[in-house]
């Protein structure tokens, strides 16, 4: 099950990106995770570009998202939101129906004690738009994440490895029921 993980932040040593590649770790050798390319790739969205003959980057993202089996976003809170660059990202997507139906992912993550529970609140709303396939199994908070996983992705906190493998399987789960629908 091929699974394309998406980071919510460009930040060199980004703990959301570190928690993707532990993910790639501790997964099942069912789910095959690859990070995507950074988003800061796709340019800004403009309603004027989105037609049959998109940007070459947006038609490269959609691509990527098309052939996965899953989606895995993990983003960082920025002023009680997604990262500007990540809703940009899935603003190109809002006509062209990628994530339709697409098993997802989602963790959330942050040095404060919230666990970047504010964007997790608008990832959602904007994830039941683009009628992804997500339950909550598949949502993960975390909170002082500076201090359970180092920017290489290895997990110092036994709670948050066992929470991580625990969504991980729920999204296994759900790409499997996807296929049999």
């Amino acid at each position: 099950m091929k699974v394309l993980a998406v980071s919510g932040s460009l930040r060199k040593g980004s703990s959301n990106t570190a928690l993707l590649l532990a993910a790639q770790r501790i997964s099942n050798d069912s789910l095959q995770i690859t990070l995507a390319d950074p988003i800061d790739r796709i340019p800004h969205f403009n309603p004027d570009l989105d037609t049959d003959s998109p940007p070459k980057e947006v038609i490269e993202w959609r691509r990527e998202l098309k052939e996965a089996d899953a989606i895995l976003f993990s983003s960082p809170e920025y002023a009680f939101a997604i990262p500007g660059v990540l809703k940009n990202a899935l603003d190109w997507i809002v006509s062209s129906a990628e994530l339709y139906g697409k098993p997802v992912g989602l963790i959330n993550a942050s040095p404060g004690y919230g666990g970047a529970s504010k964007a997790q609140e608008a990832f959602l709303h904007l994830l039941n738009v683009l009628t992804v396939k997500i339950n909550d199994d598949c949502v993960l908070s975390i909170p002082s994440v500076n201090k359970k996983v180092d920017p290489e992705g290895n997990i110092m906190d036994k709670q948050t490895e066992k929470e991580l493998k625990s969504c991980l399987e729920s999204l296994e789960r759900l790409i499997r029921d996807s296929k049999l629908s």
